[in-house]
């Protein structure tokens, strides 16, 4: 059983407990903390407990003894007789409404037992209709019908984070072959979407036929749906439908942009080429009744006369413009991150100690690494008070002797409350290195009070980033309702910047947004918010959100030097 199937188990079994009213909410915490460990966790539960068994699964960050039990139950038997004996308990239709992002506990009850909706289909038309306004108010109805929509376009998608281990597997299966030349993943995971419908893949070779033998008999391949001379379609073990496709490898160039897209892009490339008596395929450029092929994108798109365009701007944003015009950002690279400012210690609800960050840091060849735990209005997560603060600078303190070569910087995460106040004294928030400010509840406030919450922590004294900016949780949450224009505006004018989040489920502020930012003059921070070591590995989700947003290594804060990083905190 792979991590991403037992990680949606235990959430699972988290929203089924809290629908039972679960009193003990730490128990169901500790069920999503575990899920959400192990859904990101770089070695499968299967190989940790072959290694080490029950033990090595109890050493897993977030995994305790009970949760580690039902681990080992799941690799053994593939079932789990606890999660069956809760289904037992909660009524089937409470539970599949339970799906739907923004209905928690109480609500799939009130639908069940009030509405009596029998499931979610029924759900919809009953709300569609307007049944039920004496019982669910109609801004509560709208959102859970904004629910409804989110889970309909998940269904079949993957987030990046699980799509491209599982291609960067299958290209790394397929380049040990003898008969393979060239290979790449493309669509929208070469394009680095948070989000993934199949995988597809293309590559060279001579021998097609021995290629799409050898691939449908890989390990990881679960079912072979066809198999052609040059093509295949799989389903690999995790459920992923995966195509390939070869060709020779002069055609090579052409197919690989062809099947990068978008297809918004590729449209816009067409209109562009027939106003130069060109024709594009994915097998070349067509000038009159000579075909031009090409192995390499950069000749293709050299033949137009353009400068090679990377893959996460191809969405028909300005990108053919600016190639034209040889005009295209620099964009930034992982290698110009010098530092995570959005790391959460044992102080809070994170799994390392200080040192233990610093050390991870060092491993990372980062000059500076940010403590960033949660204040105190975050009771859930540990938050600090003022109190705990100074406590916790002397820990810092002391590890900063035993690390000279990283300097560790003392932050919190503040939280905004409902009228834009923080939960920190300002007294407090004054001796910190640096401030990240973030919403962490009343996330359905109208579009007015969202955005005069927002602007009035960006202009805080002491607020240097905003994190996680839009809210959003990807199939979960929709992003709140806000003036962005005035968001920007407030935030360019007061030199605040705005986090760029590469935690999978978050990848906000979102791509689009980045990209207008920026024009306004907006700076952004690429953070990992990690909670234990294994998070430090998201920052390159975070980096391919900023370089679909057209942000170079100049609109980043913490692509910087330590003393100007220093410099843009201590702005007037």
């Amino acid at each position: 059983m792979k991590n991403i199937e037992i990680g949606k188990i235990l959430y699972q079994i988290a929203k089924i407990l809290e629908l039972g009213n679960e009193r003990d909410r730490f128990r169901i915490v500790a069920y999503e903390r575990a899920a959400q460990t192990i859904e990101n966790y770089p070695e499968e539960m299967t190989d940790v407990y072959k290694k080490g068994g029950l033990k090595a699964l109890n050493d897993v960050p977030d995994v305790g003894e009970s949760i580690a039990e039902k681990i080992e139950e799941l690799i053994k038997t593939g079932k789990l007789k606890y999660l069956e004996e809760l289904k037992k308990i909660a009524p089937v239709s409470e539970v599949e409404f339970l799906q739907i992002p923004g209905v928690g506990p109480k609500m799939a009850i009130k639908i069940a037992k009030d509405l009596k909706a029998r499931n979610i289909k029924d759900l919809e038309k009953k709300l569609k209709k307007g049944e039920g306004r004496d019982l669910i108010k109609e801004k509560t109805a709208n959102n859970i019908l904004r629910g409804i929509g989110i889970l309909e376009r998940m269904t079949g998608r993957m987030l990046i984070t699980e799509a491209l281990p599982i291609a960067e597997e299958i290209v790394s299966e397929l380049k040990k072959m003898s008969e393979v030349g060239k290979v790449d993943f493309v669509g929208s995971l070469r394009r680095m979407k948070e989000t993934i419908g199949d995988i597809d893949i293309v590559a060279t070779s001579m021998e097609s036929q021995k290629v799409i033998e050898k691939f449908t008999k890989l390990t990881a391949v679960n079912q072979v749906i066809t198999k052609g001379s040059a093509k295949s379609t799989v389903i690999h073990s995790q459920g992923a439908q995966i195509d390939l496709e070869i060709v020779p490898e002069s055609e090579y160039g052409s197919l690989l942009q062809h099947f990068t897209g978008s297809k918004e892009h590729n449209v816009a490339l067409r209109t562009y080429a027939q106003t130069i008596g060109k024709s594009l395929s994915e097998h070349g450029i067509k000038v009159g009744k000579k075909q031009h092929k090409f192995s390499n994108e950069k000749d293709f798109y050299g033949f137009l006369k353009m400068d090679l365009i990377p893959p996460e701007l191809r969405e028909n944003r300005g990108e053919i413009e600016a190639a034209l015009k040889h005009n295209l950002p620099k964009l930034v690279e992982l290698e110009d991150i010098k530092g995570d400012l959005h790391v959460h210690s044992d102080w809070s609800d994170g799994n390392m100690s200080i040192s233990e960050i610093a050390q991870m840091g060092e491993k990372l060849g980062y000059k500076y690494i940010v403590i960033s735990d949660h204040t105190v209005g975050l009771g859930i997560a540990h938050g600090l008070d003022e109190k705990r603060l100074e406590q916790r600078q002397k820990e810092i303190n002391t590890v900063q002797k035993a690390h000279p070569k990283i300097k560790i910087l003392s932050s919190v995460e503040v939280n905004i409350k409902a009228d834009g106040d923080l939960d920190i004294k300002d007294w407090m928030l004054e001796k910190l290195d640096i401030v990240t400010a973030s919403i962490h509840t009343s996330f359905f406030q109208d579009k007015a009070i969202m955005t005069k919450r927002l602007v009035k922590a960006i202009n805080h004294p002491h607020v240097d980033i905003i994190g996680h900016p839009s809210g959003r949780i990807i199939g979960q949450r929709e992003p709140y309702e806000v003036d962005w224009p005035e968001v920007f505006r407030a935030c360019a004018k007061r030199k605040t910047a705005l986090e760029i989040s590469a935690f999978p489920n978050r990848l906000d502020l979102r791509d689009s947004l980045c990209q207008e930012a920026k024009r306004y003059g907006v700076k952004f921070a690429i953070n990992t918010d990690t909670h234990q070591a294994q998070h430090f590995e998201l920052i390159r989700f975070g980096v391919a959100v900023a370089r679909r947003g057209w942000l170079e290594k100049s609109d980043i804060i913490n692509t910087q030097d330590l003393n100007l990083l220093y410099k843009w905190c201590q702005r007037s």
